[in-house]
């Protein structure tokens, strides 16, 4: 399907939210027919109103996509505050909060690549996508830092600690999407490595800053650093 082929018209919407018409049709053609292919003259015909209607509530393309992408991103911050506001251990919340990071790549494929992807150009125009993409970190920011803490890794370590487990739940979302995992040659029960890959990262964060300095001085040194430099650097820098 491309975007000269006609769309069936959704639901009829009540005057007033037709932006939320178009962002919520837009967010179901994206899993049809992707990005490349949405226009505003597509979601036009798609909810039943005039081609010229949607240039109302969006700056062009770019700026019907910033309003897509920060609908999912509202969608992401809304589970996870959920996630913030239970009972639940430091441990169970930062493992929800980054297994729902990975779930939500799964069910919403298109969204997701849109959400966390390069296409949307001039972020930085768009205060509504800035504002919620960061509260949804920063729910998930929060988690991490608060069980690192618990387990003794000081102040200095927690941006490192957030960065880490962000790079973990990232790749791990954008190579299940990519149908990189599982190996071909490697079989093994998706949602098993899931589990298993934060539980791993999270058992380290358990582990403490302690744990890391033994690892640190059993790796390989580099053979165009100054050794003594780069255990001083290991030390200062992750468990300082």
């Amino acid at each position: 399907m491309n975007s000269k082929s006609s769309a069936t018209p959704a639901a009829p919407y009540h005057h007033g939210n037709l932006r939320n018409a178009l962002i919520a049709e837009g967010r179901r053609a994206l899993e049809e027919i992707g990005v490349r292919e949405l226009s505003l003259r597509y979601l036009a015909r798609a909810v039943g109103v005039s081609e010229a209607a949607p240039s109302r509530h969006f700056a062009g393309k770019e700026g019907m996509l910033a309003a897509i992408a920060a609908d999912g991103f509202h969608d992401l911050a809304t589970l996870r505050s959920e996630i913030q506001a239970s009972d639940d251990t430091a441990m169970a919340k930062a493992y929800s909060m980054m297994r729902v990071y990975v779930e939500f790549a799964q069910r919403h494929k298109g969204l997701f690549n849109l959400m966390i992807g390069p296409r949307i150009v001039t972020r930085d125009s768009f205060p509504e996508l800035n504002e919620i993409g960061a509260k949804s970190f920063r729910l998930f920011a929060s988690s991490v830092e608060q069980l690192a803490l618990e387990h003794g890794w000081p102040k200095s370590s927690l941006t490192l600690v957030t960065h880490a487990a962000w790079s973990m739940e990232h790749g791990l979302a954008t190579l299940i999407l990519s149908d990189r995992v599982p190996r071909s040659d490697l079989p093994v029960d998706l949602e098993r490595m899931i589990h298993f890959s934060i539980s791993i990262f999270l058992s380290a964060v358990a582990a403490g800053p302690a744990h890391l300095e033994e690892v640190v001085h059993l790796l390989p040194r580099s053979n165009t650093a100054d050794p003594q430099r780069v255990r001083t650097k290991s030390s200062q820098g992750l468990t300082a």
